[in-house]
């Protein structure tokens, strides 16, 4: 089957971005033999049809692949890929529901806790998106115990509490994040130390020895999934720290003897011992990347009538 993945990071068209949601779409078209587009200078200069399947990955209102793409494919199965339950549906895929045609979503979360209107919907499936970015490195092996703790993702709203929590006492986390999204911190009393927004592609989160792991509290009700920067985390072989609040996602996942925190004050007593992950950790996220990619190569693969 012919497939046309669509994703909405704007870039180059002659760079690799290092976008969590590109990479998804790369993969995913590589795993199904399809053609990769996102938003680059010239991306519309030449619309090509008769695709069976059309995939949108991730959502942005700055996003502008033109609609003509799916007019010159009016019968492709219409699918979008999401791992954010805040976000709604593509621009040019709601165009498309609005005139009659349905499509089908591929999360990690269930409809319920989804901005996506679901009359539009033809069905659900769930799967752990997040594992996609699972990629175990090599890191250089530390004669030191490495003594920091370090948060990065984005600033959202459902995570104040936490904030407060752990990033007001200064110097105990390190606070990664876009240099504009600072004063958000500061204002809620979170002091840093700041750092700009880390390159995980190249290794910068592998001179941490903990990455601080608090989730929305809306994740706390509606099952998520560990998030990319959990798998990210083991990538680099940096030991997620769990807030006890993540207990039950954490269980759900089937990670087993995970580390648990209820405060700050609890850092320094890990600070003794170097940090290690489990080999079981490792081959259980590697296991359920190649897992998802296979039931989404199974989903775009399989005809419907």
């Amino acid at each position: 089957m012919k497939t046309l993945v669509i994703d909405s990071h704007k870039g180059s068209p002659h760079t690799t971005p290092d976008n969590l949601h590109w990479k998804n779409a790369k993969m995913i078209a590589d795993a199904v033999g399809g053609d990769l587009i996102w938003s680059y200078e010239g991306v519309n200069d030449t619309i090509k049809g008769g695709y069976d399947n059309i995939v949108f990955v991730h959502a942005s209102a700055y996003d502008f692949t033109d609609y003509a793409w799916l007019q010159a494919s009016p019968e492709a199965r219409l699918f979008y890929v999401t791992n954010e339950y805040n976000l709604g549906e593509p621009r040019k895929l709601w165009m498309a529901a609005k005139l009659g045609r349905r499509y089908s979503v591929i999360a990690n979360h269930p409809a319920k806790a989804s901005k996506v209107v679901q009359k539009y919907v033809k069905d659900w499936h769930i799967l752990n998106l997040n594992a996609l970015c699972y990629e175990r490195h090599e890191t250089p092996q530390r004669t030191d115990i490495p003594r920091s703790v370090v948060y990065y993702g984005s600033f959202r709203k459902d995570r104040i509490s936490y904030y407060k929590k752990y990033l007001q006492d200064w110097g105990t986390v390190w606070v990664s994040t876009h240099a504009k999204n600072r004063d958000k911190y500061t204002t809620l009393g979170c002091e840093g130390p700041f750092v700009n927004r880390l390159k995980i592609g190249d290794g910068e989160l592998a001179n941490y020895g903990y990455s601080l792991y608090i989730e929305d509290v809306k994740t706390h009700t509606y099952y998520n999934y560990l998030a990319n920067r959990f798998y990210e985390s083991l990538s680099w072989n940096v030991l997620p720290l769990f807030d006890e609040s993540c207990r039950r996602t954490v269980e759900l996942s089937g990670y087993p003897d995970a580390t648990f925190i209820t405060s700050p004050s609890e850092f320094a007593s890990l600070y003794d011992c170097s940090p290690t992950i489990p080999d079981s950790w490792h081959a259980l996220a590697d296991a359920e990347r190649v897992a998802t990619l296979e039931a989404i190569q199974t989903i775009l693969l399989t005809p419907t009538h």
